[in-house]
């Protein structure tokens, strides 16, 4: 039996939908540093977490923790399955596409929370999650981020959404990345200067009051684990059997 805090403040996806926007951009990548530590540990291990998304992100206690595990598994013991859960917006187009999970679709899952924290509004909720939009994202379809958003941060989502898996960074450089962003300290091998680092970030906090974070969700837009049955064959632009249950 496993035995978990309370998460008195509740999860990412509902602090956002409240208070996006008193939220500066310091706090927003320290949720992310510390979910890039979490993801490290675990990768370290030689798990993935196989279920990352805004709402298994806990803040307890000033801090945050990645949680609901039910979905770990070993990366050197996945095989390619036809079955796949998880919830769609956050699944890598590799795993959608029949290949087995492993440790860089974590990484893509971070990513797209990425792109959450920078609008304030959960990937697609515009869109039926649905076979179109799975066929989309394994074409390259990607979500939004919000006004005013740095360069520098775009670029590091995007390397995580990156289609190709082997592209995309490891837990342990997106720690070491956020912990120089957060710290506003050099970074040589990434190329960051503290001060430009600082004033990027300082220059993106204007915008957040004037981020807009109402939006209307489609009711078939599901943030919660659906199966999503069988998969996508992308070289040929097709679906194959893909419907998620309502």
């Amino acid at each position: 039996m496993m035995v978990m805090q309370y998460a008195d403040e509740g999860n990412l996806r509902n602090i956002l939908s409240i208070n996006f926007n008193n939220i500066l951009w310091r706090e927003k990548i320290i949720y992310l540093y510390w979910s890039a530590m979490d993801l490290k540990y675990l990768h370290e291990l030689g798990y993935f977490h196989g279920y990352f998304h805004s709402g298994i992100i806990l803040r307890i206690e000033g801090s945050s923790y990645i949680s609901d595990f039910g979905l770990s598994g070993p990366s050197n013991e996945q095989k390619p399955d036809s079955k796949i859960y998880g919830v769609l917006p956050y699944i890598a187009p590799e795993v959608l596409n029949g290949e087995p999970y492993r440790l860089s679709s974590d990484i893509y899952s971070f990513g797209i929370v990425m792109a959450e924290l920078s609008s304030g509004k959960p990937p697609f909720h515009k869109r039926k999650h649905d076979n179109g939009l799975a066929l989309e994202i394994c074409n390259g379809l990607r979500p939004e981020f919000g006004e005013g958003t740095p360069e520098i941060y775009k670029k590091l989502a995007h390397r995580c959404m990156n289609a190709n898996p082997n592209q995309r960074p490891t837990a342990n450089e997106l720690y070491v990345i956020l912990g120089c962003w957060y710290n506003f300290c050099d970074n040589v091998k990434y190329g960051y200067e503290g001060e430009e680092v600082k004033s990027v970030f300082k220059e993106a906090d204007k915008e957040i009051p004037n981020i807009s974070t109402s939006y209307e969700k489609k009711p078939d837009a599901i943030y919660t684990i659906e199966h999503l049955l069988s998969v996508i064959c992308c070289q040929d632009s097709k679906l194959v059997d893909l419907e998620v249950p309502s």
